[in-house]
């Protein structure tokens, strides 16, 4: 596995690990800042001290970016979302626990706010990744 897979991973399952569990009880804001800073630190760093003639690298430092651009937007909806509908929206994914995913299923507790907030979250985190790839490639 070169180095600009585990970019793509880390940007990815990082994010993406955040979006599906952002309200259980043990995930706290604050933690999630700074590991969320963690990464931002570690990808400038990289980008600050690598070779830039090797791709693969800044691949892998931008990856650890991504994850506080997601966590910036999800912040900004839930703000918003609380603004419009008064509570956090409902994250509106396959896979997410706070619907019914089956086949058929309804969900009359979700508004048109939530499934636009739970696609821009996922539209980001996949955009910002693959853009930044493109780019650097």
């Amino acid at each position: 596995m070169n180095n600009s897979t585990i970019g793509i991973c880390v940007a990815l399952g990082v994010s993406f690990f955040f979006l599906y569990t952002r309200k259980k009880k043990w995930q706290n804001p604050k933690i999630v800042w700074l590991i969320c800073f963690g990464l931002l630190l570690l990808g400038i760093s990289g980008f600050v001290i690598s070779n830039t003639k090797i791709k693969r690298d800044l691949i892998l430092y931008y990856g650890f970016c991504i994850p506080i651009i997601y966590w910036f937007f999800d912040r900004l909806f839930k703000t918003l979302s609380f603004k419009i509908q008064n509570r956090d929206f409902i994250l509106y994914l396959k896979g997410s626990d706070e619907i019914d995913s089956s086949l058929g299923g309804k969900n009359p507790h979700v508004k048109e706010s939530d499934i636009l907030f739970s696609f821009g979250l996922l539209i980001i985190i996949v955009l910002s990744t693959l853009i930044g790839v493109l780019i650097l490639r």
